[in-house]
């Protein structure tokens, strides 16, 4: 801001009134001899109060400041309100996954499309994305994610490396659900490209190399996804606050060994995740219904019918409890975990003898 001097007052300006001149006729004495002055206690005390009265508002109205010339900051852009994105987050992870979608939608629409950055608005549309398809709700995350995409175009090369991956990865999960592997690989490769340069380590570059070694492995690549799948749980086990990300990480390593056919470090990687699971989220929850079906998986694998019959009966009742509380009935609390648990069970019928 510019400061501008206050003018001087001049004495002119604020002078006091000259004395009235008294034109009412006198008599001979009073008019031979001036009026003798009035010298009693406190008077020039008296005179000047008067006199500063008088002058107060003349010099008041002289002083007005001017305006010219001031420079007024713009104010800064609106961001959307998102600092409980974690608390969301781990909500969803438990098992509350249709509860949170319902929050979101009205923050979402209130939040708009105008053109312009808003990391808030674009990080709550990131975590519906990702929800709608952990229910299964692929036209849901279309809507969304187009959303997304049109928000980085908006920004044209101003767009944030950190949004630009974010749009690439989501891209890249949501073809991956459409069994477009070729292409989500492409769109996994491109989120890594924007995140690398500015963040190596951090948990989003994480989260694409999984969602890459996921494509490798949907394409027959498991050898290539395991190093890119190490990748990945070495970022997130160095940081405490990516715990839901290593949980991800490590039910995608059990599938990982299991397509290596190695069976004996399928069941270890699927302990860990088990263990992971109990001191981070707890006893049936979501992440624990997950974890007891992965180890299912791997000691099914390894040719244990009856230890894995067991310990996916128990998932199951875990999931059928978070189905019935699930908020909207329409979708699944974790497509993925239903699917896993019919196809373990389906398995182990086939397995069943006669």
């Amino acid at each position: 801001m510019i400061a501008v001097p206050l003018r001087r007052l001049s004495p002119k300006t604020c002078a006091a009134p000259a004395a009235a001149t008294d034109l009412s006729p006198r008599t001979g004495a009073e008019s031979a001899a001036p009026a003798a002055p009035d010298l009693s206690p406190g008077t020039g005390r008296k005179l000047a109060l008067a006199l500063a009265l008088v002058a107060t508002p003349a010099c008041a109205r002289a002083t007005t400041p001017a305006t010219t010339g001031v420079v007024v900051d713009p104010p800064a852009p609106y961001v959307t309100p998102a600092g409980d994105l974690v608390i969301l987050r781990h909500r969803a992870a438990m098992g509350m996954t249709g509860a949170v979608r319902a929050e979101l939608a009205p923050r979402l629409a209130s939040a708009g499309d105008a053109p312009g950055a808003d990391p808030g608005r674009d990080a709550l549309r990131g975590l519906a994305i990702e929800l709608a398809l952990v229910q299964g709700d692929a036209e849901a995350a279309a809507r969304e994610l187009d959303r997304l995409e049109r928000a980085v175009l908006d920004l044209g090369d101003g767009a944030p490396a950190q949004l630009r991956g974010l749009s690439a990865m989501l891209r890249g999960t949501w073809l991956f659900d459409q069994a477009r592997y070729v292409d989500a690989r492409s769109s996994h490769l491109r989120a890594l490209a924007a995140l690398e340069r500015r963040e190596p380590t951090g948990v989003q570059t994480g989260v694409a190399l999984r969602g890459l070694a996921r494509d490798q492995l949907a394409l027959g690549e498991a050898r290539t996804a395991v190093d890119t799948l190490a990748r990945a749980i070495q970022i997130h086990t160095d940081q405490p606050e990516a715990h839901i990300e290593l949980h991800e990480d490590l039910l995608l390593a059990v599938d990982v060994m299991i397509a290596l056919q190695q069976k004996d470090e399928a069941v270890i990687v699927a302990s860990d995740a088990y263990n992971q699971a109990l001191n981070r989220f707890g006893s049936d929850t979501l992440p624990h219904a997950e974890a007891l079906l992965m180890v299912g998986a791997a000691t099914l694998a390894s040719g244990d019918r009856g230890a894995a019959e067991t310990v996916i009966g128990d998932a199951r009742v875990i999931l059928d409890r978070l189905q019935a509380e699930r908020s909207d009935p329409r979708f699944p609390v974790s497509v993925r975990a239903v699917r896993r648990c019919a196809a373990l069970t389906e398995m182990l019928a086939r397995l069943t003898p006669v």
